[in-house]
Parts: structure tokens; sequence; C-alpha cells
């Protein structure tokens, strides 16, 4: 173990820890002993959802309960069996949700395993990579750069600089040498050591601070709050009128006065009430929004992504910057040593014998000193003494040759270089896109707590990344798709500004170093540049919050330690399975084969969820605004005449709506929930749904208000005998299944081909459903339904060569009356954006008039 001798190590404090020898680790005995203890370290299994959950989502939910409890007062009022079909939506909802979100859970299950963390462990005398959830009290641990802290213990041998953001709030590096205390959550910044296990399970600090928390932080979801505000008002709302009209029916006898009500009256009683509640209820809405949820969840494993965070999909969709890091993205990772131009007389064997030595001694594993050892890698190794690995921040590696040399590899902008030469030569292959490297050397003290002293620089190291195949392929699917790109990287700008310009990357001429700058400076420049260089983890954080500030839809992608503050805050953050532990397990998604090239199908998935969503809500929601206005109308109504028992009911049952809930909630919302969608979604989730749900709901409302109206204006215009409210009933029916239809044509404009497809064939099963209603269940009197020979409840005989025309003439005028709507509302929501718009630029005017001052 480097140049450690064997100690051995006796625990006073507590004597459950055996006495360790640092260079075997504890044996395949005393880990056994351990086990039998159960002294292991059990790590709480973090699931998305759990399958209590995923009953109490799809089954046990508010709704669900209540539709349930009518079915049971519709089998006590012996109502028709066909009455009950909406419960046969419910139950196929039910089940679909169940499948598709066990389905989910399993495969993501699945997929955490592969990036489920391991750690190097020392036992028998040999490193050995387990999965962390094995690891035994007193277990010895070997951590390098972006290793994350597992267990809470104390480091035996070496030194780290370690990140406790996670758990402190602060990202400011800790160094932890002998007998320092480490904690699980933090990660290794730079550095390596090894430490003993103290803590297990839910003893671990990160666990008891987890524990401790009162609540649970889920990330941002629009469409998680919208729904459950749309469901909490829902919810009042049926219960209230239920409520009200179970008063209604108290009052007009039915129920107080049991013994003379006739079973007949009690049955029209509740089925107005079951039709009211049903209709009401967004059936399957809910269910619907997390089966599409969980078929992007399927979709993105199938490409190899794991979905950490159900709702992280929502983000996604919402994306119209995406931050990048040059290498891993637009390049594929891999590094070349092309060429080492000296700067002195030091020969260049010597040189790489330096360099060998410095990666030997750092153990440093970037891309860059993996170049480096290919090249140099069998040069001679010279002994050394001390070293300091690279950090991102200092952006420099140092090694203390016994010699008395202290040698520094890094940035020149680090490494105070003022040779105008050297700057001149660096920034020439800088131009052409290739990495430089100062090796500078000093006689004297180079520590982290001191500034570097003045060097004598040996060689320019010239590095040579190779971009991906497919990059410009990549570059080009985000500028088609409106998703504009941030290049953020810790290499110089002008080399990173060349690369993103061969690549495509629009603006990549516009390029900045942020070294030395301050974070209050970074937000003052952030949302100008597209090329960001030389930038620190802070600055990377800074540049993504301001972006959010700025309006933006944030999304991040990354593989180092030096991600992780930027991933944290980003709406939705992406990290590549090769990349750190520690990043793997902040990131909401993760690329397990770190493909840059999934991205595109990654945004693309989340655009088609959300898009879909958007348009099958609206289904849902406009007959529940239908019901809930028409119920409160009849209600009003039959208060007004409650005194003398002349209550009017709510006139449409649960068939009347079979049309509507059946094709094109039921059948349409479907097919609409799984098609291709890669539209950039424009405005809010819950402005989108009201701008298409009010318009349609309104247009529901007034279609079956004409033919009650016309009714109560002249009660023989709609029929000669007499049965007026009947056909004003069956008209209602009628108006509103074709309303429907509109409705939903308008849903699925702008025609595709999968849409129109769709639209079309919705329309020719409407036809045909009707006419099998028509003239083969009602014309042979098949079934009896609620005083009615049809399915749907509808009368066609009342329906003659008089009065067609009254609902043709309303059925023609629902198509320009929804579109007249639509661009109200439109205008409305318009002008409300434009306001606010101006007063967020007024904000922005007064922000940026404050921090220039300030400056």
């Amino acid at each position: 173990m480097n140049e450690e001798k064997t100690v051995q190590l006796n625990n006073e404090e507590d004597e459950r820890h055996f006495s360790v020898d640092l260079e075997i680790g504890l044996t395949s005995a005393q880990v056994a002993q351990r086990n039998e203890e159960g002294l292991v370290n059990r790590i709480p299994k973090h699931v998305s959802k759990s399958y209590w959950r995923i009953i109490l989502d799809n089954v046990l939910n508010f709704f669900n309960i209540l539709l349930f409890g009518l079915s049971i007062l519709m089998i006590i009022a012996q109502i028709e069996i066909t009455a009950f079909g909406f419960l046969f939506i419910l139950i196929i909802n039910i089940i679909i949700g169940l499948y598709q979100d066990i389905h989910a859970r399993h495969l993501v299950d699945k997929l955490r395993v592969v990036s489920y963390p391991v750690v190097n462990v020392l036992r028998d005398g040999k490193l050995q990579q387990i999965p962390a959830n094995q690891l035994v009290l007193s277990d010895i641990v070997k951590v390098d750069l972006g290793d994350q802290i597992v267990c809470d213990g104390t480091v035996l041998s070496g030194s780290a600089e370690l990140n406790e953001s996670m758990l402190t709030g602060e990202s400011v590096g800790v160094v932890k040498e002998k007998d320092s205390k480490i904690y699980s959550g933090s990660y290794v910044t730079s550095g390596r050591c090894f430490y003993r296990v103290e803590k297990l399970g839910k003893d671990n600090y990160a666990e008891r601070l987890q524990t401790k928390a009162k609540e649970f932080k889920r990330g941002k979801s629009e469409i998680l709050n919208t729904l459950n505000y749309i469901f909490r008002i829902i919810s009042v709302i049926v219960i209230v009128l239920g409520g009200a009209l179970f008063i209604s029916v108290i009052s007009k006898g039915n129920l107080v006065y049991p013994d003379v009500m006739e079973d007949s009256e009690f049955q029209k009683t509740v089925r107005a009430i079951s039709g009211s509640m049903v209709a009401m209820i967004p059936t399957g809405m809910y269910l619907l929004t997390s089966v599409t949820l969980a078929i992007g969840v399927i979709r993105l494993a199938n490409h190899r992504v794991l979905v950490q965070s159900m709702y992280s999909i929502e983000m996604l969709a919402r994306c119209d910057v995406l931050c990048l890091d040059k290498t891993g993205t637009i390049t594929d990772g891999t590094m070349h040593l092309k060429e080492i131009h000296q700067l002195s007389d030091t020969s260049e064997d010597e040189i790489k014998q330096i360099l060998h030595t410095l990666v030997d001694a750092t153990g440093d594993n970037n891309s860059t000193a993996n170049a480096i050892l290919t090249t140099c890698g069998d040069a001679h190794v010279i002994k050394c003494y001390g070293e300091i690995p690279f950090n991102s921040e200092r952006k420099y590696s140092a090694v203390f040759l016994s010699d008395g040399r202290n040698v520094v590899v890094g940035a020149r902008e680090f490494l105070g270089c003022k040779d105008e030469e050297i700057i001149r030569k660096c920034k020439e292959y800088e131009r052409h896109g290739l990495r430089v490297l100062l090796v500078g050397q000093t006689k004297k003290e180079v520590s982290i707590k001191k500034e570097l002293p003045k060097l004598e620089f040996l060689a320019i190291l010239v590095i040579e990344d190779h971009i991906r195949e497919d990059a410009y392929e990549i570059v080009k699917w985000f500028n088609d798709n409106d998703v504009s790109l941030r290049v953020i990287s810790g290499d110089n700008p002008i080399s990173v500004s060349q690369i993103a310009n061969r690549v495509g990357v629009p603006g990549a001429s516009k390029f900045i170093s942020l070294e030395g700058m301050s974070l209050d400076e970074v937000r003052l420049i952030a949302n100008k540049y597209t090329v960001f260089g030389r930038v620190s983890p802070e600055q990377k954080q800074v540049i993504v919050e301001t972006l959010q500030e700025c309006g933006h839809t944030v999304a991040m992608t990354g593989d180092g330690v030096n991600d992780i503050l930027a991933l944290k805050v980003a709406d939705c953050s992406i990290a590549m399975a090769s990349g750190t532990d520690a990043t793997k397990n902040t990131a909401h998604l993760v690329a397990l084969d770190s493909n840059f090239g999934s991205l595109p199908k990654v945004v693309a998935e989340g655009r088609r969820v959300i898009n879909n969503l958007q348009r099958t809500c609206t289904l849902f929601l406009t007959k529940t605004v239908f019901a809930i206005v028409m119920t409160l109308m009849f209600f009003i109504v039959g208060l007004v005449k409650i005194t003398d028992r002349t209550f009017i009911n709510y006139p449409f049952i649960t068939n009347s709506m079979y049309l509507w809930e059946f094709l094109t909630i039921g059948i349409g919302s479907f097919f609409l929930s799984i098609q291709p969608n890669e539209e950039r979604l424009k405005s809010s989730f819950i402005v989108n749904i009201l701008k298409r749900t009010l318009p349609a709901g309104l247009l529901q409302i007034i279609i079956p208000s004409i033919f009650f109206i016309i009714n109560l204006a002249n009660p023989t215009a709609l029929n000669d005998a007499g049965l007026g409210y009947e056909a004003a009933i069956t008209f209602g029916i009628l108006g509103f299944s074709f309303g429907s239809i509109v409705v939903f044509i308008r849903t699925c404009w702008p025609f595709d081909k999968y849409r129109l497809g769709l639209a079309i064939a919705i329309v020719v099963i409407f036809v045909i459903a009707v006419c099998i209603d028509k003239f083969v269940i009602y014309d042979n009197s098949l079934i009896k339904t609620g005083g009615s020979r049809s399915i749907f409840t509808i009368e066609y005989d009342l329906v003659t060569k008089d009065n067609w025309w009254i609902l043709a003439l309303v059925c023609a005028l629902s198509i320009p009356t929804l579109l007249l709507f639509e661009l109200i509302a439109n205008a409305s929501v318009n002008r409300l954006a434009e306001k606010n718009e101006k007063f967020r630029g007024a904000i922005d005017e007064d922000f940026k008039g404050s921090t220039t001052s300030s400056k």
C-alpha cells in the first residue's frame, strides 16, 4: 500500500473493531463472522415507487373509491347492468396502470443494479470490488477521485480532499488526512486514501440526516403540482355537489318516507346522482398520467437510460438549454498526447520520466492522465516523496522529487506564466482546437494552502481530443429542435470554441474564460456567451442558476465531480455511467452506455410524454367541466321548486356519456398518449390545458342547454306530442356526443398522418356505434335501459323529419363556435402573458441596474 508500513490498529473506544493489518485488511473468516453477527452495511432500498404507493395510486385513490361506492348504490337500486359501463373503463385503467407501473419499477430496479455503487475494499491482502451493501464493520476501503464515501469512518493512510456539500451545504474542499473522520454522502475531489468502516446502514451520518428530514423533497414537477391542484378542486366540488344532491333527495321525501317511495322514482334519483357524479370524475386521468410516464420510463430504459426520478421526464420536455462539457460529449473522452514541445535543455526522455512519475504518484485517472500514461508509460519512474493530485479548481497537479525539485503540470493560466513567447505558442495550438498544459519546476515549497511560486517551464504538452463521429448530427438535432447548447469546460476557451465550431454549435465563436472571475461577475455574463472555459465547479453552478433566472429550463450533463454542483441545481441532470459514483447518485437520469448520442432520444421521449398528456388531459377535463356546470344548473332549478316537491333531476345518466367516454376519452386519449411527438413545449402545463379545456367545456354545456331552453320557451317546439323534455334530453345526448368528436378532432390538430388516421377512425366508429344502437338494438327492442330501448339512452323516435334540422344546425354551428371560444381564450391568455413579460422585463432591468451599481 504505497510506502505505508504494516500497522496494527486497536480501537479502544469500540471493542467491536478487529485489529486490522493495513497490508491485509479483513480476512475471509473475519468477514464471515461479521455477516453472522449482522454487522453488514444494509443500505435502505430507495425506489421511485413502492408497491403500496402503486396500489394506492392505481386502485385506492379517492375517485376510484367514490366510483365503487356509487356502483354499490346502483346495485341496491337495481339499476340495469348496461349502466355499469363506467366500471369497465375503470377496471381496464386500473389493470393497465398496475401493469405499467410495476413493469417500470422492475425495469428500473434491474437497471439500477448496473449503476449500483461498488467500493474497493482490502480483504485477504487484495483489493476487491464489491457492492456497497456487502461492506462489514472494520472493512478497509480505498477511495480515489470521484468516489463517494458510503460509510462513516476514519482515515488510516493517505490524504484526500473531500466535498461535503451534500451534508453541510458548503462546497469548499476539506482535506482529510490520517485519523480524520469522514462521513457518508461526501465525495473525493482529489487524492486518495484508505479508511476504516465504523458505521453501517442507517447509523451513517447521511442516512440519519435523511431520517430526520420531515419531508422528502421531490424534483420540480409542474404536472404533478397541477394535477394535484386540479384533483383537489374537483374532489371538493364532487363532495359538495354530491352532498347537495343527497340533501335535495331527502328534502323531496324519497328517503324520509321510504314506505311511500316508488321503486321507479328511487331508481331515477340514483340514476341522476350516479350520472352526475360519474361524469364529474375524470375517470382514468390520473391513471393515464401515471401510465404515460411509466411508458416513458420503459422506453428510456430500452435506450439504456436509467430514470431515477419519474417526473424528471417532464423537465426534459421543457428543456430549451442543454449545458454540457466538451469531454465525453462533443469529444468521446479519449485523448492523445500529440507533442511534447520542449522549452528548456531538459531532454524529452527526462520529461517523460517526470510525467510518468507524477501520474504514478498522484494516482490521477482522468483522460489527461491516461493520455500521458499511453505515451510515457514505458519511461523510468523517479523516486519522489510527495504529491498533489489534480483538482478541478486548482487546475494543476504536482509531484515532489527526491532531488529537491517540485514539478507542477497544469493549465497555463493557473501556473502564473508571464512569458509572452510561451503564451503565443500556446494560443497557436489552442486556435487549432488542441489542449495545452505546461510543465514547470521550482525548488521552492509547493502547497495547496499557498500561492504557487514562480516556475521554470520545461515543456508544453499538446493534447488532442477525439471528436465523436456522430457529434455533428447530434448537435444538428438539438439545433433543429429549439434546444440551444452551452459548452462549459475546464479547458482553454479558445480550443473548446474551435472544437464546438467544427461540430456546428451555433454561436461557438462567442467564448469567454472565467478564470479569476467572481461569482457575481459570472452572473452578469452567463447569458451572453455560448462557450465558457476555465470554469470552476461553483461557476458552473452559477451559470445554470443564471440561465434559469432568465426563464430557461436547463438540462445539464456531466460525468465528473466538478459537475456535481451544477447537476444538483439543473432542472434535469443527466450523468454518464462511466462517470463517478457521486455524479450518478446526484443525477435524475443516468446514460448507462455513457453515450451522448442517446440524449436526442431522451429529450424526444420527454416531449412525447408531456405533449400527449396535455392533449389527453384536455379530453378528460372537458367532460368534468361539462358535468359540474350542468349539475349545478339543474340543482339550482331544483331548489326553486323544492317546496312543492317537483324537483327536476339531472337529466343524463351514466349510459348517456358512453359515446363520449368510450370513444374520445377512452380509445382516443389512449392512442394519442402513445404517439411520437417532438414538438417543443410552449407555455405552462395548466395554461395549455385550460386554453383548450374551457372553450371545449363551454361548447359542450351550450349544446344541450340550447335544447332545454327551446323546450322551456316552447314545450312543443321539439315534439308535438308533449314529449319536449324527453326530446331535449335525446337531442342533448346526440349533441354533446357529436361535440365530443369535434373537440377530439380539434385536439388532434394540427394533423399528421397518425392523428388524421386516428380522427377518421373515431368518426367511423362513432357512426357505426350509433347505427348499431339505432337499427339493431333500438328498433328490435333488444335492451331496456332506464326507460329507453337504447344503450346510449337515446329515444331515436323523438328525432323526426320536422325537428332534425334543429339538431343538425346546432351540431354544424358547434365547429365555428369552438374556434371562436378558443380565439377568445388565446387572446386573453396572450394579453396576460404580455403583461407578465413586461413585468418580468421591468424586474430584470431593476436587477441588472442594481447588480451593475453594486459591481
